[in-house]
């Protein structure tokens, strides 16, 4: 009988442990997430930023609801701040100086629906960061999943670069609390199996 009952009371612990990394996993995945940004086009555009990338009801795509740039290098130097607004492929925003069309839609899962075999995290329209002083920056995508950066500086379109070619990165950034709480789940698994194959062990020898 004693037996039976430490079975019964090492199950639901394992199960829950199982139960409790299963949910990390899900809301992970399922959540916002942030991606960090690099780019280096090797000639002289340089910089580096974050967007906060959120998923919309109904799960048809998600957004860059905001985020910035700094531009350490090129004829944009300087920080520069997510335009706000989102509309799905194929639609399209006009940015406010009007030189660029821009959707803030982003593709996390893969599954760009205009570069459905390259599948970079954006479209032709993609990503408006703007200044104060009414410069526009526009990030898309290309068919063969490289980016482009290009630039309303100045009151004039000056710029227009592949920024992919010196290795551009868009790639999400790992959120610590998901870490420390899956490895809470693991302890918790690995805590509960040991208990369990004590009791069954010290179970024997009283047999």
């Amino acid at each position: 009988m004693i037996k039976n009952l430490r079975v019964f009371f090492g199950l639901p612990c394992l199960g829950m442990g199982a139960c409790l990394l299963a949910f990390f996993a899900f809301t992970s995945v399922s959540r916002a997430a942030l991606y960090k940004i690099t780019f280096n086009d090797r000639n002289i555009n340089v910089g580096s930023g974050q967007i906060d990338v959120e998923p919309v009801s109904g799960g048809l795509y998600s957004y860059a609801a905001s985020g910035s740039l700094t531009v350490t290098a090129g004829a944009a130097i300087g920080n520069w701040t997510l335009s706000g607004g989102t509309t799905p492929y194929p639609n399209y925003l006009t940015s406010p100086k009007g030189a660029f069309w821009y959707n803030n839609a982003v593709y996390p899962a893969g599954k760009n629906p205009q570069y459905t075999v390259n599948n970079p995290l954006l479209d032709d329209y993609g990503l408006l960061f703007t200044q104060n002083n009414g410069n526009e920056l526009n990030l898309w995508g290309n068919a063969d999943g490289t980016y482009n950066l290009g630039g309303y500086v100045g009151g004039t379109l000056n710029f227009n670069v592949n920024i992919s070619l010196g290795g551009t990165t868009i790639t999400p950034v790992p959120e610590p609390i998901n870490y420390a709480l899956a490895g809470f789940g693991l302890i918790f698994v690995g805590g509960s199996v040991g208990r369990f194959c004590l009791n069954r062990r010290r179970s024997a020898t009283a047999s």
